[in-house]
């Protein structure tokens, strides 16, 4: 893994504290669900409204996107690689039948961010962290491996850990106000 690259972004010192702190703000189920059907919609919008502008484009954004993914973890990236292109082909698929508009690339964004805000606000009851960089990359690429990977590593242990300390580090903050 290339973390050492990403540590500056993070929250935490390491990935598994970063994961800590992302998984303590989607540890409702219905949230995590909501926010794992919301990424693919995002990343559909994003390549909407790139291709439209101009194909290459949207193939910059998947090469780049990717390529940070893979900082994290290499078996992740290539479950994004297949996302972005089961993705990238249905747009091109559907923009056979007429153009993707920006618009319509932003609808689909804008109906990603609003899944994700329910999850959020109706189930975890909790705004979300507000982090670009988090919401961006470290919370898709957790939700990902967390689909793809065993939950029984070591690295999941530690992750697990992670969420206990982030859990009471956060309330004890909260407590004092």
């Amino acid at each position: 893994m290339g973390t050492a690259f990403l540590l500056p972004f993070f929250k935490g010192k390491t990935l598994e504290s970063e994961f800590g702190f992302v998984n303590y703000y989607h540890s409702q189920p219905m949230n995590r669900a909501l926010h794992t059907c919301a990424i693919p919609l995002l990343i559909f919008g994003i390549l909407t409204m790139t291709y439209s502008i101009d194909y290459r484009l949207s193939i910059l954004f998947s090469i780049a996107y990717c390529s940070i993914v893979f900082l994290f973890d290499s078996k992740t990236a290539l479950a994004y690689i297949l996302l972005f292109g089961a993705l990238f082909c249905s747009m091109i698929i559907s923009s056979s039948q007429n153009h993707p508009s920006i618009f319509s690339g932003f609808v689909i964004f804008l109906s990603g961010l609003i899944l994700q805000g329910l999850g959020h606000y109706i189930f975890q009851q909790s705004a979300p962290a507000f982090r670009s960089f988090e919401a961006i990359f470290t919370t898709p690429v957790f939700l990902m491996m967390y689909l793809i990977t065993d939950h029984k590593s070591p690295f999941w242990k530690n992750v697990q850990n992670e969420t206990n300390k982030w859990k009471q580090m956060l309330n004890n903050e909260e407590k004092k106000y």
